[in-house]
């Protein structure tokens, strides 16, 4: 229950289905073993591998594309190509050592890039805003619906067969000068069948025709709209899956990878702002990835610590995010009248599979649910369809929406985790990466949501110190780690306090943690040698306080600040029950935390809350002091002036590392205390479950 005593605010938090409804719940684990692959051989597997996803639009192909446009238009605005087509005209120039690093963090298990931080993929929201193809429409396998449409595609085989070179392959040149200028409906088709086998489904070793896309084309001529977003990130899914088991397979010969493997670098671009090269302004009326075409950047590895969850809600010049990121959080219901691009978005956040040319891909962006704008919880198990047809998966895919009720978070939505999350994550990747050097900055241990109740006490509990003793010095290194983050996050509120909005600011735009947590510790060690009357604290007195603080149960420190505990929360939300009365027989995608409110303390209640705790920290060390003042007179009295003027200097001495040993020992014994806290209420959520309230 809430404290009225504490001033908070309350807010309901969200998140992706399916997720761990309670404290037994089966979670997607992450696989048990890392299938390893060094750099070397992903660099050697690389220099064999032929991108056709980079394939760029020849000068004879923009110009027959300008004249199409003017023609159909209206069509390929019904179709849902017009802007796919137009993201084509856009050359990507290839990062081979971006490319590198992220395909080493690919999971083909979870579809997703594995960070220190936590996970990341690429999704079809991507698609859609970057590429711009449609999350909606009929499959890539559908029949043709008349003998009108059939004949169309046997005309175009024809005209293939008699296109052809030697080798069997229909070249660029071939194709465009036997249509263009025809003025029929002939000539569009084979526009969109040139499109097609270049630019969507680039799977010829070299630039042909292939007979895959020709009844596409001649569906898509008839204004017929077609799903392609999922085809084309199934084929990615599958292309960097393809990458390791080539690179652990080293007589594998070379590979030719079918998909738009561009998408990769334009994801990491967008996320991953030091590795973006500078961003051309977006000419009016052109697509997203204008902003990047010829541009190059350094051949330098992926930096991890400045993601950015969500970059496609941001405006930029001349170009507005699309109407599906609101300014505030609305639920609506998903009917004939609402707009597209709220549907497509629905369908961006559904677990579900993905259905291309031939193959069928998992999708679970419940592992990502940050880059949608909603909290992480433990992603929870999604039903085995490996063994689904196209058709199955299709059909689960393309499940009607009519009747949900969906939840649209604000463009400006900070993400959070919930702790059990976090915890449930360090422990899980810990197996995957062993080198402790690699950053996890990006994941802000504060930002968490806490799944524990507020009954700390317990009749079985070990002193602070053998609790400490046993959890080890990785613990003790996660700690200072975790201390360093919070200590960085006050620091910013104390600057920003009159900037700080419901939104929160991009990753991208904030001082390095480690920055600001440095300006924090000089600050507080200045503090110290200003205060006189420390300066004749010693170490025989910190060494009795660390003895007496390690005698003292958890319990008996819970019990004593327990009326002041938000102080060793900062800024970390908090998770309290409320009754559900609503049930709705109605599937979410988004669900909210069933009757969980997240308490969300502003920077100045915080503090206010905690003067009390403040307090009582400065009075203990006031009495250190005054101990060690009396000390110091006895010991005084005992020693002649003379000997008082030659060992003045090496007091001062002594004593100067004496005020700097005491401030780093007093921060280390407040992390401590914090840790421990936050275990106990660990502990204690394996006998408790959480009901959860299902929205409508």
């Amino acid at each position: 229950m809430m404290d009225s005593s504490k001033e908070s605010s309350l807010i309901e938090t969200h998140f992706l289905k399916p997720y761990v409804t309670s404290i037994d719940g089966a979670v997607a684990e992450l696989p048990r073993h890392r299938l390893s692959v060094s750099s070397s051989d992903l660099n050697e597997s690389f220099s064999r591998i032929s991108f056709n996803g980079f394939w760029s639009a020849q000068p004879n192909f923009k110009s027959w594309a300008k004249k199409m446009e003017a023609l159909h238009e209206p069509i390929w605005r019904k179709a849902g190509i017009f802007e796919a087509i137009k993201a084509s005209m856009y050359k990507i120039r290839k990062n081979q050592s971006l490319l590198l690093a992220l395909v080493e963090k690919w999971c083909p298990e979870t579809k997703s890039f594995l960070f220190p931080w936590g996970e990341a993929t690429i999704t079809l929201e991507d698609v859609l805003v970057l590429l711009g193809f449609s999350v909606q429409g009929s499959p890539v396998f559908a029949p043709l619906e008349s003998s009108e449409m059939r004949d169309s595609v046997e005309k175009l085989e024809k005209a293939r067969l008699e296109n052809r070179g030697q080798d069997g392959l229909v070249r660029q040149n071939l194709w465009v000068s036997s249509f263009l200028g025809r003025g029929d409906q002939m000539e569009h088709e084979a526009f969109l069948a040139f499109w097609l086998s270049q630019f969507v489904f680039p799977d010829m070793c070299r630039r042909s025709i292939s007979t895959k896309v020709l009844p596409m084309a001649v569906r898509l001529a008839r204004g017929e709209r077609i799903a392609f977003a999922p085809a084309v990130l199934a084929r990615l899914y599958r292309d960097l899956g393809q990458i390791q088991a080539s690179a652990r397979e080293k007589s594998t010969p070379n590979v030719t990878l079918k998909s738009l493997f561009k998408l990769v670098q334009l994801w990491a671009w967008e996320r991953f702002k030091s590795t973006s090269p500078k961003a051309r302004v977006i000419p009016k009326g052109e697509p997203r990835i204008s902003r990047w075409h010829s541009q190059t950047s350094k051949n330098v590895r992926l930096n991890l610590v400045d993601f950015d969850w969500r970059p496609y809600t941001k405006p930029l010049q001349i170009w507005n995010p699309p109407r599906f990121y609101p300014e505030e959080a609305m639920w609506m219901t998903v009917d004939d009248n609402l707009d597209d691009g709220f549907v497509s978005f629905a369908r961006c956040m559904r677990v579900s599979q993905l259905v291309g040319v031939g193959i069928v891909e998992d999708y679970y962006p419940n592992r990502v649910a940050m880059q949608f704008g909603l909290a992480q919880d433990l992603p929870g198990l999604v039903t085995d369809h490996s063994s689904f047809t196209e058709k199955e998966a299709w059909d689960g895919y393309n499940k009607s929406l009519d009747g949900l009720m969906l939840y649209i978070p604000s463009r400006v939505a900070t993400t959070s985790v919930t702790e059990r999350y976090r915890d449930w994550w360090l422990k899980s990747i810990s197996k995957f990466f062993l080198d402790s050097s690699e950053s996890t900055e990006t994941f802000d241990a504060s930002n968490t949501i806490d799944h524990y109740d507020n009954n700390d006490e317990d009749d079985e509990l070990l002193p602070l110190g053998q609790v400490l003793q046993n959890f080890g010095e990785s613990f003790l290194k996660k700690l200072e780690r975790c201390r360093a983050r919070r200590l960085a996050k006050n620091h910013r509120f104390k600057i920003n306090k009159d900037k700080i909005g419901d939104g929160g600011a991009s990753a991208s735009t904030e001082l390095p943690l480690s920055q600001l947590f440095k300006k924090e510790v000089m600050k507080r060690t200045s503090e110290h040698l200003k205060n006189k009357g420390r300066k004749r604290a010693r170490e025989d007195d910190v060494s009795s306080m660390d003895h007496k603080d390690d005698d003292v149960t958890i319990a008996q420190m819970i019990k004593s600040r327990r009326n002041d505990e938000c102080g060793s929360k900062g800024k970390k939300s908090s998770m309290v029950q409320r009754p559900s009365n609503e049930n709705n027989s109605s599937d979410p995608l988004v669900d909210s935390n069933g009757g969980i409110i997240d308490i969300s303390v502003s920077p100045s209640e915080t503090r206010q809350t905690c003067d009390d705790e403040l307090h009582v920290d400065r009075s203990k060390k006031e009495e250190l002091v005054h101990e060690d003042e009396e000390k110091q007179r006895s010991n005084e009295n005992l020693c002649s002036e003379a000997e008082k003027e030659e060992d003045i200097d090496e007091r001062l001495k002594q004593r100067k590392l004496a005020i700097e040993e005491i401030a780093l020992k007093l921060e280390t014994r407040v992390m401590e205390v914090e840790k421990s806290l936050t275990m106990i209420r660990k502990w204690k959520t394996r006998g408790n479950q959480t009901n959860h309230r299902v929205s409508a």
